[in-house]
């Protein structure tokens, strides 16, 4: 980097005054102590000035120096860097404490939520199993089956919990692979709609053209969005459509539920859960933040809003599978 800066400044001779073209060397100085440290900041500070002293100052092309104000700027240039190193490598070192924090922040709202939101599903279950357990001969057939189904439906949602936990640890890592091909979107939403086993109102035409995406992360992208909707909107109307809009493909998930206050684009941040009927919030308020995510993965995005008369609709746009191919 100080060869670097060596280099423009030499270029740089021809329109600036010897005293400016020390300014390039404070730069390598200034990104050696932000990025490696205090000591590789101080080795580029002795270097720029060595550099500085046989590229600039008389009798040029030598470490010998001719007048005595040469020497004291030299001097003066060596305290700068110095002190630029420390203040560099001081201001990493606390924007290394903040990040430090924000892990600890977020690792501690994730036990949180997730010793929360997993205890109530197992203890259903514990609860479930011990009494057809010791009260098998009080439990009719029917009651049997309901039991059953309760237990199932709770380890599903366990599951589902524990699938969100995974998917956002492995796009935190980097290692969700992302596969696109050409995908028809009514396929999508079929498979979105018996993913989450939610009633809507469907309109998707026949005609759109195949879309550029991974069918998995698609899939669970619209899953999580449906399932948002059937959690919030209390039961309220819900309505799946798409269309061909400037090239990409918008699904639109719509309801008349209570809406997303005043700022729809907080509900994409990570444990930001909305309320619902009862005053409970439930899940890990994972679920639209990774939607957002499986998006942009893919090339898409996701957007949300408010709809006119109450409710929300959600925004999923789909690169064509034609446009993503021209676009290479």
């Amino acid at each position: 980097m100080v060869g670097v800066a060596a280099v423009l400044a030499r270029f740089g001779e021809q329109w600036l005054d010897p005293q400016s073209l020390s300014l390039f060397f404070v730069v390598p100085i200034v990104i050696a102590a932000m990025r490696y440290g205090l000591g590789p900041a101080l080795g580029a500070s002795v270097l720029s000035v060595a550099a500085v002293n046989f590229l600039f100052v008389q009798p040029r092309f030598t470490l010998a120096v001719a007048r005595p104000q040469d020497l004291g700027a030299l001097a003066l240039f060596v305290v700068v860097g110095v002190l630029v190193s420390v203040i560099a490598e001081r201001a990493r070192m606390a924007e290394a404490a903040r990040l430090e924090a924000s892990r600890e922040r977020f690792k501690a709202e994730l036990l949180a939520g997730v010793s929360h939101d997993l205890r109530t599903p197992l203890a259903t279950i514990v609860f479930t199993l011990q009494s057809l357990q010791k009260f098998a001969a009080d439990h009719g057939a029917e009651a049997r089956a309901e039991l059953l189904d309760l237990a199932e439906g709770e380890a599903r949602r366990l599951s589902e919990l524990v699938e969100t936990l995974l998917s956002s640890s492995r796009m935190e890592a980097g290692q969700t692979p992302v596969r696109l091909e050409p995908v028809s979107v009514s396929e999508i939403v079929a498979a979105a709609l018996a993913d989450v086993g939610a009633e809507a109102a469907v309109n998707v035409a026949d005609d759109l053209p195949l879309v550029s995406a991974d069918p998995a992360l698609a899939t669970r992208a619209l899953a999580n969005v449906l399932s948002n909707a059937t959690k919030y909107a209390g039961g309220a109307w819900i309505s799946v459509s798409a269309r061909l809009e400037n090239h990409n493909v918008l699904v639109e998930v719509a309801d008349r539920g209570p809406g997303l206050g005043d700022d729809p684009e907080r509900l994409f941040e990570k444990f930001v859960r909305g309320v619902d009927a009862d005053g409970r919030a439930p899940g890990l308020g994972l679920g639209l933040a990774l939607a957002r995510t499986f998006m942009e993965s893919q090339g898409g995005a996701l957007n949300a809003a408010n709809r006119d008369g109450g409710g929300a609709v959600f925004s999923l746009s789909f690169a064509s599978w034609v446009k993503a191919a021209r676009d290479g």
